[in-house]
């Protein structure tokens, strides 16, 4: 097993993934700073999660505002060691009928927000030698939909961030496992426009089981990337 579980950093953790993965990540033993737009939301996490850690509204889109959660949590909590992007949105319509600002907000949140988490926090793991990046994509980082223009851009460029990101810091002891779902059954889909078989689409609970797996693989093996996909495929 790996060292003690430190601190697990999480954004958009007032719903969804983000929520689950901080569950599980408590069951494992880590304490969370948790990280969204709204404090109750956060706060409720913390509470289901057993209420070991802090919550810090912030928006993640700020790179100022992690950097300063950054310094915060090492004084309140102490060190992280995983870190986890979940913040994320889809804004879904044919691209020629989609906002200019729609692609805008989905690349700062999903990819930039991402990004300013790392930056805030990574060179403190890197300082220690130790941690996991947990970057959350989804099967659109690979694949186009018609419709999800934007969200797809998002998650490709993700995808191209951690990949570059990982070989830059190979060897240092600082991990990425990339965890690429297909169609997850979180709030995300509320706000999607059609008809949509939630039932048959990834519990998320299993999101969760997944990091944890991940983190509990033996030191010698790194864990880069954990594909999960609704048994029926593509919905």
């Amino acid at each position: 097993m790996n060292p003690s579980p430190g601190v697990a950093v999480i954004t958009g953790a007032g719903s969804g993934i983000g929520r689950e993965i901080a569950r599980s990540l408590a069951g494992r033993g880590h304490r969370l700073a948790l990280i969204g737009r709204r404090r109750e939301p956060l706060e409720a996490t913390l509470a289901a999660a057993g209420g070991r850690g802090a919550v810090f509204p912030a928006d993640v889109r700020e790179a100022a505002q992690l950097e300063r959660i950054a310094a915060e949590t090492e004084g309140a909590l102490g060190p992280a060691d995983v870190l986890v992007p979940a913040a994320g949105i889809a804004h879904v319509a044919p691209f020629l009928e989609q906002p200019a600002e729609d692609l805008r907000t989905s690349l700062e949140v999903n990819l930039v927000g991402a990004a300013n988490l790392f930056r805030a926090y990574l060179p403190a793991l890197l300082g220690r030698g130790i941690g996991t990046l947990l970057p959350i994509l989804s099967v659109a980082a690979r694949r186009g939909f018609s419709g999800w223009t934007s969200y797809c851009a998002s998650k490709w460029g993700l995808l191209g961030l951690v990949e570059a990101l990982r070989e830059e810091i190979r060897g240092t002891g600082v991990r990425i496992t990339l965890l690429t779902p297909g169609a997850t059954a979180s709030p995300l889909w509320d706000g999607v426009p059609g008809s949509w078989q939630r039932d048959a689409m990834i519990p998320v609970e299993e999101l969760g089981r997944a990091v944890v797996w991940a983190l509990e693989a033996d030191p010698r093996v790194e864990v880069e990337e954990i594909r999960l996909q609704p048994a029926k495929g593509n919905l």
